[in-house]
């Protein structure tokens, strides 16, 4: 269990009519739009130039696109905000801000930076499970729910050998596990 400055308190947020701001309008932009836009929140991207999906969303009128950088105080508003540009400066100024400003912020090149984190998610009929590795190693993370996901549909035991896989890993010092074949039922 991890205590102190790292610590996270896992929860579910409600969203629905909440606005969020994504500052940069990438490709990792825009899969925290269509994550947020998928939990019902009102949606702000800033950003002077965004991916043809959200212009497509912005056309439709789905979010609400301010075509320039990022400024102080953009972040007033929001119930939480992600910094998501290409420039690790400029995120560290949201992060910055939207710390004065006492809003949430996931700072997507920087865990230190969040005070919140976005899990990887495995949604099947009604159940939602969030794998986590409190910033540590998101790539496991999603390879953790990955297997997981196989896991529910295969029979298989691929998440518990995945997570074994890493903690041997963290045990033995390694900070980041290097990538595992993906296994086939029976291996």
């Amino acid at each position: 269990m991890t205590t102190g400055e790292n610590s996270f308190y896992a929860a579910m947020l409600r969203l629905t009519g909440r606005l969020c701001i994504v500052v940069g309008g990438g490709k990792v932009a825009s899969r925290k739009v269509e994550k947020l836009l998928d939990a019902g929140a009102t949606v702000r991207v800033i950003s002077p130039e965004v991916s043809s999906l959200i212009a497509t969303y912005a056309r439709q009128r789905r979010i609400e696109h301010i075509p320039r950088e990022y400024r102080q105080g953009d972040a007033e508003q929001g119930f939480l905000v992600i910094a998501a540009t290409d420039h690790w400066t400029v995120n560290q100024r949201i992060a910055d801000d939207a710390d004065f400003l006492g809003k949430f912020v996931n700072v997507v090149d920087d865990p230190t930076r969040c005070s919140f984190m976005v899990p990887a998610t495995y949604v099947h009929r009604g159940l939602e499970v969030a794998v986590s590795t409190q910033g540590q190693d998101p790539a496991t993370a999603k390879r953790l729910k990955n297997a997981l996901e196989s896991d529910f549909f295969n029979g298989t035991r691929n998440f518990q050998d995945e997570m074994e896989h890493w903690w041997q890993q963290h045990e033995n010092g390694t900070e980041t596990p290097p990538a595992i074949a993906h296994r086939q039922e029976g291996s």
